[in-house]
């Protein structure tokens, strides 16, 4: 059977092509205007050797072993006839002819017209560069010299450098697989070249074959600028400062990190929305990057968060540039359509390699240190101390063992006593959380409610005790039969409408009358988000719920939102309790004579000593709780104490009845 034959169906142009003669053997009519042929007898005539470069030679005989193992190829292939160029895509693959020769059959996938997508990824694919033995350019193909002319000369100048070029000629002649990614000079400018190279041993030359990836690297280094800066503000971002420095870890020059966050961002961004948020960002860029100059680096962290690298060597007095900065935001910034906006920022810092040697612990540390500016007054800078990371890991900690102690309802409750002053009766209980942990120990309600607040823990752990709380309290009710309260804590997270409906399922599951129940709500809760919170407290003071105001002047609460609240028993706080000075009664006696204008009880804490219960008395506190009656005590202690007396005392009252 004719060898040509299972080709002549076939659409796209193909032909034959015979390595010993260089010429074409056979070709099908598609081929022929690629050739700018009239006619097959015509085409088959030409020798094709005349204008072959001795790189083409070279790259052919590599295509022909490549045949030899039964591998095909496709490339970009540039032809010239009767100057004439044109790039075509095309299938390359050996073909046995009749006298068991080896030729090359050529189909042609597409042409530069129709295919220019992948031939722009493929720029001038199917360069060949031939060097002789000492790395001199013996040939260049057609297509390199027509894009980058003919001024390279030499293996050295093409890679940059000459060690490079003589290791390269090795290590090909002991037939070491050689495939690159360089820039490389073609004699008019650099270009990105992907490269292999092959040893031709039986003419001593090395044969490289090229392809250009200028405009892959290009996009690759778009691509990373983009993920390594920040969109809105042009800076490095997270990643880009993270990178940049662990880069010049190396040089081990000392270097200061500052983090920085802008105070009362979110107010501007709830009063005047994102877009001018945005743009107030970029005015802080722009100011940060022409406070540092060239001293060092300017990152946009995220949010309103940013990271600033100096050298130790540009800046040897940290606390002066520090204020210069925060001096520099401080001064108001004006944003058009709005007019001026004031901020701050607070700054935290630390020092490589003194704190820490690597780019994630300085940050966590410089973090750390800017929330103690924060806590200091916000405006201002902390550097980072060593107690610092004890407190974080303890704060870790703390987290990891409260979710696994909230997820087991691994917490105890304990009862205060509340004391009815006008008689000197029992007249309920505060309920107090405690928690235990086997690795950590006793842990204050002072370090994990704060804890709890901020993670959104607290809303599961305050249901949990309210519960508990009414479930111990209704058990107390039908063995003693008394009607004695239990004032319970909530967070301001809780005071949500559904906290209404929570409470109803608990009144109806174990029987309570919702007032023997007084919920305390901490006057900074009441006072933040004041009109989200008051419809919830409406709705729990008309189901018959007394509301506690907790910690009484400590809040700055106004007396109009004093006034307007639905609440029936106001707290003072233990530290004007204790206070023996003339300035502590005075704040005692104001807050009673307040109550009585307002028709509200008062509740005296911390009472400790005899004469702080005598000057409570005096005052006409209507009840009192502190030490001086009991500590919190667990169900176990106040059954075998207060409340065994107290139900003694209900049993002789009933004898001497009868």
């Amino acid at each position: 059977m004719d060898i040509y034959s299972p080709f002549n169906h076939l659409q796209s142009p193909i032909w034959i092509f015979d390595f010993d003669h260089k010429q074409i053997i056979w070709a099908n009519d598609k081929a022929l205007p690629l050739w700018e042929s009239t006619s097959h007898e015509e085409l088959l005539s030409r020798d094709l050797s005349k204008d072959m470069s001795a790189a083409v030679e070279a790259t052919l005989e590599e295509y022909r072993e490549t045949f030899k193992q039964n591998k095909t190829i496709k490339t970009w292939w540039h032809l010239d006839p009767r100057k004439v160029g044109k790039n075509l895509l095309c299938n390359f693959s050996g073909i046995t002819l009749p006298d068991g020769r080896i030729a090359m059959l050529v189909e042609v996938i597409g042409d530069e017209s129709s295919l220019r997508c992948e031939l722009a990824f493929s720029d001038c694919a199917n360069l060949a560069l031939l060097f002789d033995e000492h790395g001199d350019l013996v040939s260049a193909n057609n297509v390199f010299t027509k894009n980058y002319g003919n001024d390279l000369h030499n293996l050295a100048s093409f890679v940059g450098d000459s060690d490079i070029a003589k290791q390269w000629i090795h290590n090909a002649r002991i037939n070491q697989d050689l495939k690159h990614s360089r820039l490389c000079w073609t004699g008019q400018g650099h270009i990105w070249f992907n490269i292999e190279a092959k040893w031709l041993a039986d003419k001593s030359q090395l044969l490289l074959q090229i392809v250009n990836i200028t405009k892959e690297k290009e996009n690759l280094q778009r691509e990373r600028y983009n993920a390594e800066h920040d969109f809105l503000t042009g800076l490095m971002n997270r990643r880009g400062i993270s990178s940049a420095l662990k880069a010049s870890h190396h040089f081990s020059l000392p270097y200061n990190l500052l983090f920085l966050d802008l105070d009362s961002f979110k107010l501007v961004n709830d009063t005047y929305g994102h877009a001018v948020g945005d743009k107030l960002l970029r005015a802080v860029a722009i100011r940060l990057l022409d406070t540092v100059k060239c001293r060092g680096l300017v990152a946009r962290f995220g949010g309103d968060e940013f990271i600033i690298q100096i050298e130790e060597r540009n800046t040897p007095n940290l606390e002066l540039l520090t204020r210069e900065i925060i001096t520099t935001l401080n001064r108001p910034f004006y944003i058009k359509n709005i007019g001026e906006i004031s901020i701050g920022c607070s700054i935290g810092t630390a020092q490589y390699p003194k704190d820490a040697d690597t780019f994630e612990t300085l940050i966590t540390q410089a973090d750390m240190a800017m929330h103690c500016a924060k806590k200091h007054g916000r405006n201002c800078s902390y550097h980072f101390q060593p107690h610092l990371a004890e407190t974080l890991y303890r704060k870790n900690a703390l987290r990891h063992h409260l979710s696994q102690a909230l997820e087991i309802k691994d917490f105890q409750l304990y009862y205060q006593p509340i004391i009815d002053l006008s008689t000197m009766m029992l007249k309920g209980f505060e309920a107090l959380i405690r928690w235990y942990d086997d690795s950590l120990g006793h842990v204050s309600p002072a370090e994990f409610i704060p804890l709890a607040e901020e993670t959104g823990q607290i809303v599961p752990i305050g249901s949990w005790v309210l519960r508990k709380a009414c479930e111990q309290l209704a058990e107390w009710n039908q063995k003693y039969d008394t009607k004695l309260i239990m004032s319970i804590n909530l967070s301001r997270a809780q005071l949500k409408l559904s906290l209404v409906e929570e409470l109803v399922l608990i009144i109806e599951e174990y029987n309570i009358d919702p007032s023997q129940i007084a919920l305390e709500i901490t006057e900074s809760a009441m006072l933040q988000e004041f009109s989200e919170a008051k419809p919830c407290l409406d709705a729990i003071a008309a189901l018959g719920f007394e509301l506690y105001l907790d910690d009484f002047g400590t809040g700055y609460s106004s007396l109009s939102q004093l006034q307007n609240l639905p609440i029936s028993t106001v707290k003072l706080d233990q530290s004007f309790v204790q206070n023996e000075q003339d300035s502590g009664k005075a704040i005692v006696e104001a807050t009673k004579a307040i109550c009585n204008k307002l028709n509200l009880k008062v509740v005296a804490e911390g009472i400790e000593t005899k004469q702080q219960l005598d000057y409570i008395q005096s005052c006409n506190f209507n009840y009192c709780q502190g030490y001086y009656f009991n500590k919190p005590l667990s169900v176990q202690d106040l059954e075998n104490g207060i409340l065994s007396s107290l139900l003694k005392h209900s049993d002789s009252i009933e004898s001497e009845t009868n």
